[in-house]
């Protein structure tokens, strides 16, 4: 089963701490999103909003249509799941993902079917008269989403669920959840403050910050075109130097990019470390940064990052992520370039 949710000029306030602010969100029956935000940002409240474990001091919430904002938790068509799983010890897998069937009044011999599905859904039917404590961290969240499944919500909700995992298991986690998504077609709300994890498996993404939504978009456009300097600075490590907007186009330190810019006058620029390359591995019309001296620089597997100052710009510290071949010794010239379409702008402040 699945839902679009509708959330409309939602506001809360914790005494004088305004978390959520005038919040409007749509999301599309079966789509992934993700929550994305620094501690505080009011993500978790609103999954609670969405959730019906707070009700919020304005606005509405709906869910297929229905105006749900002062339903209890326990009537929601949702489910939730959370980084410390919840799990019962003293019961087996089955019992653990049949137990809201249970409560719901279920069958015995309904619930452990759609128990026995969902476990197998997950890999884990041939432990399902384990207990918890016998599993690793990654399968106990899987039952945890199991459990959450069965009862076949319109919204899967899911608060930090894979925070308590090392990284080589988050990932495996990642793509099981994005599949196990795509398999059920339920709509999923991820809270997270992992920008890796937010790209890896959401269809979109929310950026929020202090209370208000940032920017939402699909992951590509808004890490490499984001729509404010907060998101742009959030979702990975950026170079920020100073432009101008002028005449209809962007002026940088490297001469200027035929774009309008967001306003005339000074303008922020954020250019990500993996847009900056050797000039002859970059694309014809790219952004000529010209010659660089590498400060330092340090092999990553994946690529090498240094430190380079341009002569074009020598109080400028750029960071690039350049191929994965040995590091550039320090004192090396390299002649760089840029994408322009990599090149994000903002109207300066202050």
């Amino acid at each position: 089963m699945t839902a679009p949710v509708t959330l409309e000029r939602i506001g809360h306030s914790f005494g004088s701490l305004r978390a959520l602010d005038d919040i409007t969100l749509d999301i599309a029956a079966g789509e992934y999103i993700t929550l994305l935000g620094p501690s505080g940002c009011g993500k978790t409240t609103l999954l609670s909003v969405l959730g019906g474990f707070l009700t919020p001091d304005a606005g509405r919430v709906l869910i297929g249509g229905e105006d749900m904002t002062r339903v209890p938790a326990v009537r929601r068509p949702t489910a939730t799941t959370f980084q410390d799983y919840a799990l019962f010890p003293h019961m087996t897998l089955r019992d653990n993902v049949a137990f809201g069937l249970r409560m719901a009044g279920v069958g015995r011999r309904d619930r452990r079917a759609r128990a026995d599905q969902k476990l197998d859904m997950v890999g884990l039917l041939a432990q399902a008269d384990a207990h918890p404590h016998a599993l690793s961290g990654g399968q106990r969240q899987r039952v945890a989403l199991a459990r959450a499944l069965a009862v076949e919500p319109d919204v899967l909700l899911l608060d930090e669920p894979l925070g308590a995992l090392d990284l080589k298991l988050r990932r495996a986690m990642q793509d099981e959840l994005k599949a196990i998504q795509r398999e059920v077609g339920t709509t999923f709300v991820h809270v997270t403050h992992d920008q890796e994890e937010a790209l890896a498996i959401a269809d979109r993404i929310v950026v929020m910050n202090a209370g208000r939504i940032e920017d939402a978009g699909a992951p590509a456009r808004i890490y490499r075109q984001p729509a404010s300097l907060f998101a742009a600075e959030f979702m990975g490590e950026t170079n920020r130097f100073s432009g101008r907007g002028t005449g209809g186009r962007i002026e940088t330190p490297f001469g200027a990019v035929d774009r309008p810019p967001p306003a005339e006058g000074p303008l922020t620029l954020c250019l990500r470390p993996e847009a900056v390359r050797p000039r002859e591995a970059a694309a014809q019309g790219s952004l000529a940064i010209g010659p660089s001296r590498v400060r330092d620089a340090a092999f990553f597997g994946t690529h090498c990052r240094a430190h380079l100052t341009p002569d074009a710009a020598p109080d400028l510290l750029l960071v690039a992520h350049l191929p994965a071949v040995d590091p550039p010794a320090p004192g090396a010239v390299l002649d760089l370039a840029a994408e322009t379409a990599d090149l994000a702008a903002f109207a300066a402040t202050g």
